[in-house]
């Protein structure tokens, strides 16, 4: 089921979010339906991302408020989208 989660995250567009850490990659949590959305946020926080809300009030040239509040997205490092190597093939119960 990982490998499914990972190709499905791969399927998806890449998102421009605000604040948006230098070289991860967003994903919109509105583009996963919504019944499964709570094993997603699970397999995205058991490699290396999380899921971050944009502000709701986004300040151009200035300073933007802390706290979100607006759209969530999954936040990833590219590297929990890539392929797994033949050592790390298997149930997915390993440790990383």
């Amino acid at each position: 089921m990982t490998d499914l989660i990972r190709e499905c995250l791969l399927d998806m567009p890449l998102s421009n979010m605000t604040n948006r850490p230098e070289g991860m990659l967003a994903i919109s949590r509105d583009d996963v339906p919504a019944d499964y959305r709570e094993m997603v946020d699970a397999w995205v926080n058991g490699h290396g991302g999380h899921i971050a809300e944009e502000p709701l009030i986004v300040v151009h040239g200035g300073k933007t408020p802390a706290g979100g509040g607006g759209k969530q997205y999954y936040v990833l490092p590219p590297e929990s989208l890539a392929e797994p190597s033949d050592g790390d093939a298997g149930s997915g119960s390993g440790s990383e």
